[in-house]
């Protein structure tokens, strides 16, 4: 080896063992002080790894997660901060930063999640992580995501190899794309002027009080249960194989156009229908509402007060056929 190499080496062992030493040096006098020395605080509780984050969601317009095997709840925040709580995040298997206005969290297995390249600069942020590593329990990964008052979220961006994905009271313009592979989603009291798009391979899309521009709901296995609050100019809803429930908060049909096709049974308001395609319409009939199961039933009905709850048993056997598949 070179004696520049030598020399180079040398250096850089001791900028990073001072750099080590520094760090310890301040954390410790934080503690002491009772002062935050990152916004990333990591405590094990219960027999998780917890890793919280307050941020600025002020600061951002959208939220890209990109998991796998991971329960994902995401509602308003009570604390008025916006924060993540990421429990059995094992260090180095995931990034997560706040770049362009868009928060993204990305699970990821390569060095390259402790060096992030921003627009224009360059960070790494390893050493910190490494610094507040906890082992990993083998315990199941959960994101929770709590926003304050102030987020103006305009695209939610969604996709979870397995596990879970729920969203609960939130009013906004936002887009919602939710992609799962295997696994069910749930959304509750949501309300957004923009398209609601929901699709899982295997799973069970819940949709309690959903209020929306349009949207489109494709499952592959399983079932949909839906409670439309204030119909959508537009929704689609396909099911390769299960049944479709589909329930309006609304007094009359005005307005609506219907469209479902099923190899079961297809019934409106309790009547059963013979006709395949089935169609009605109402005056002036603009807003197309589709529905699909091609092996299995629909079910639709005007002055509904709720998701039918139909489901939950399903949604929780192919919860847990689901854990059983990541062991």
């Amino acid at each position: 080896m070179k004696p520049s190499s030598i020399i180079f080496l040398v250096i850089s062992v001791l900028i990073i063992i001072g750099g080590v030493v520094l760090c310890t040096v301040g954390m410790n006098m934080a503690s002491e002080q009772g002062v935050a020395m990152f916004k990333t605080n990591v405590v094990v509780s219960n027999g998780d790894v917890v890793a919280t984050d307050v941020f600025d969601a002020s600061q951002i317009n959208k939220i890209k997660m990109s998991l796998d095997d991971v329960k994902v709840y995401i509602a308003p925040s009570e604390t008025g901060e916006s924060y993540l709580e990421m429990y059995n995040f094992q260090v180095g298997t995931y990034d997560y930063s706040i770049q362009n206005k868009m928060l993204v969290i990305d699970s990821g297995t390569s060095l390259f999640s402790l060096m992030r390249i921003a627009e224009g600069n360059f960070n790494f942020s390893g050493l910190r992580h490494f610094l507040m590593y906890r082992p990993n329990t083998g315990k199941e990964k959960k994101l929770y995501l709590y926003l304050a008052e102030d987020a103006e979220i305009n695209v939610y961006d969604i996709s979870v190899e397995s596990g879970e994905v729920t969203v609960r009271d939130l009013a906004t313009a936002s887009d919602y794309n939710i992609t799962l592979e295997t696994g069910n989603i749930t959304l509750e009291n949501i309300s957004t002027k923009s398209a609601v798009n929901l699709s899982t391979d295997k799973g069970v899309v819940k949709a309690d009080g959903l209020q929306c521009r349009m949207a489109s709901i494709v499952i592959g296995s399983g079932a949909a249960d839906l409670y439309v609050h204030q119909y959508p100019s537009e929704l689609q809803v396909t099911v390769m194989d299960g049944d479709i429930v589909c329930g309006y908060s609304v007094q009359t049909e005005y307005g609506l156009l219907f469209e479902a096709d099923a190899a079961g049974q297809i019934s409106y308001n309790g009547t059963l229908q013979e006709a395949r395609p089935w169609k009605y319409s109402s005056s002036p009939g603009v807003c197309l509402q589709e529905f699909q199961a091609k092996n299995g039933n629909i079910e639709l009905s005007i002055r509904a007060t709720g998701a039918s709850g139909r489901f939950d048993e399903l949604s929780e056997s192919l919860g847990e056929e689901t854990e059983g598949a990541a062991e």
